[in-house]
């Protein structure tokens, strides 16, 4: 039981604080040594190594940019504006705009953007030259602005100031470019569209017109048939017809009349319009009136009543022979009256079949004529879009400008000297403070394992050399389980180096 007690209270300790913060205190010269040593290594670098400077210029990408007299409703040239930024930044990156800034510094031939100024062809050196100015490239946008801060890392500060300005030259003019370019296309695009509908047009048009010459569908000026035309004439005429026939039977029965003795010759009117009958309409007028006039002073039988009663109807007589003759001329001009309304009539039967016949004809013409119209109307309005493009193609709205040029910078950007070196000497203690912390934890360790080696050592030899104790009361384990940590741990060292015999410690732990 006392030397199990033994084994379990020998680990304790096993590392002590205390004497690391010694053995830091005793070894300040070597962690100050160790710093020393890494502060010289890193100023050998930093006064070794080749500066870097980088200078920045500053753009504006302005969002709300259109195409020139385009409507105000219309997209802006960036579209999405959340994306638009974004992508900006992998264009100011790209190929397309460093390549023009290579090949106008030729920085092909610099042997700070090639390995060597002479190996490989010039191509391939041109793209070395692009490929180490992209890593030298930062491009970043200033937090949720549409300002884009464009820098390049040289180990000259005019050269990277240069560089900077005309990255961000070469971004604009790619992008007026890009518009330029764009605008041609489309104007290629719409050349070629022109002259399909060109082609289209004339087909139509000349489909509508062999449709109209094979079917006889001659029409006006405002689009409508002539056969349309001649029926609303025949139409006029035909009412005129049936007016003057009208008017000739009227007066036809006007003077039948007056010959079966219906009615007096005044009352003839403008029935007779001859230059005779109206002159013996006057006279037997004048003549009537007089008769008139005297029959009321003087009796019937006065020689003056029976001359003027003479007169009359020596006048009448006369307007009857006329009539006659007239109502002979009359018959003849109604006959004719009645055979031109009725020629009319058959003229327009036969207009009118026609114009039904080609009614069918017509709205297929209409079709023709109306697919024309609305391929000349895509034509004419495709080719004033290309007129306008043609105008305009020359005029670019940029899309962003420079708000501030690059300028030299006084101090490289890297190494920093006084943060290098001041960061080496705190990795220098730290790194002495380690390295004495940790051959002291070794040492412990050490002689933790040495110690506990012998100690089982020791407790070996003791189980194999000892014999059985019987039982006394005067020994017991409660007597032994009194003992403190201290005191097994110096009973134990006793043992082990005076080899005491078992009797002995017993008669040393009784006492």
């Amino acid at each position: 039981m006392a030397n199990t007690s033994i084994v379990k209270t020998s680990g304790e300790g096993m590392i002590d604080p205390l004497a690391i913060a010694r053995k830091l205190r005793e070894r300040v010269l070597v962690i100050g040594l160790i710093a020393l040593l890494v502060v010289a290594a890193t100023a050998a670098y930093v006064f070794v190594v080749p500066p870097v400077f980088t200078a920045w210029t500053r753009i504006v990408i302005d969002p709300n940019v259109r195409k020139p007299f385009a409507d105000t409703n219309a997209p802006s040239l960036l579209g999405n504006e959340a994306l638009a930024v974004d992508t900006q930044l992998l264009i100011i990156s790209s190929t397309a705009v460093l390549a023009p800034v290579v090949k106008a510094h030729g920085l092909a031939d610099d042997a700070e953007f090639t390995t060597s100024a002479s190996a490989g062809t010039p191509e391939e050196r041109t793209t070395k030259a692009i490929e180490t100015l992209a890593k030298a490239v930062s491009v970043s946008r200033e937090g949720a602005t549409y300002v884009i801060s464009i820098g390049v890392k040289s180990q000259n500060a005019q050269k990277s100031a240069q560089l900077s300005a005309a990255i961000a030259n070469s971004y604009v003019h790619e992008q007026q470019q890009s518009q330029l370019d764009h605008s041609e296309q489309l104007a290629e695009q719409i050349d070629g569209r022109l002259v399909g509908l060109r082609e289209r047009l004339r087909a139509a048009e000349e489909r509508a017109q062999q449709y109209r010459a094979s079917k006889r569908l001659q029409g006006s000026a405002d689009g409508t048939l002539l056969s349309g035309q001649e029926l609303s004439g025949m139409n006029v005429q035909l009412v005129e017809a049936r007016s003057a026939l009208a008017t000739a039977t009227a007066a036809n029965e006007e003077i039948q009349r007056y010959l079966q003795r219906e009615i007096e010759p005044t009352s003839l009117g403008n029935v007779v319009n001859s230059p005779r009958m109206l002159q013996l309409l006057d006279e037997y007028a004048r003549t009537s009136k007089e008769e008139a006039s005297l029959g009321a002073s003087m009796l019937p039988q006065h020689p003056s009543i029976r001359r003027l009663k003479s007169e009359l109807a020596r006048i009448s007589s006369l307007i009857r022979d006329e009539l006659r003759a007239v109502s002979q001329s009359n018959t003849v001009e109604l006959e004719v009256a009645r055979q031109r309304v009725q020629n009319l009539e058959r003229q327009m039967e036969t207009v009118r079949l026609s114009t039904d016949s080609g009614e069918q004809e017509l709205i297929e013409l209409r079709e023709l004529e109306t697919e024309a119209r609305s391929t000349r109307a895509v034509y004419e309005n495709v080719l004033g879009r290309a007129k306008e493009l043609a105008n305009l193609d020359q005029v670019t709205m940029p899309i962003a400008r420079v708000i501030s040029p690059a300028q030299p910078p006084e101090y490289p950007s890297w190494p920093k000297k006084k943060a290098l070196l001041l960061l080496a000497g705190a990795v220098g203690v730290a790194l002495g403070s380690a390295i004495v912390i940790a051959l002291e934890i070794w040492s412990q360790l050490r002689n933790f394992l040495s110690r506990r080696d012998a100690e089982q050592a020791t407790q070996d030899e003791d189980q194999h050399s000892l014999p059985q104790i019987p039982a006394s009361p005067e020994i017991m384990p409660a007597q032994v389980t009194h003992l403190t940590n201290t005191e097994v741990r110096a009973l134990v060292e006793d043992l082990a180096l005076h080899r005491r015999k078992p009797a002995s410690l017993l008669s040393y732990i009784q006492s």
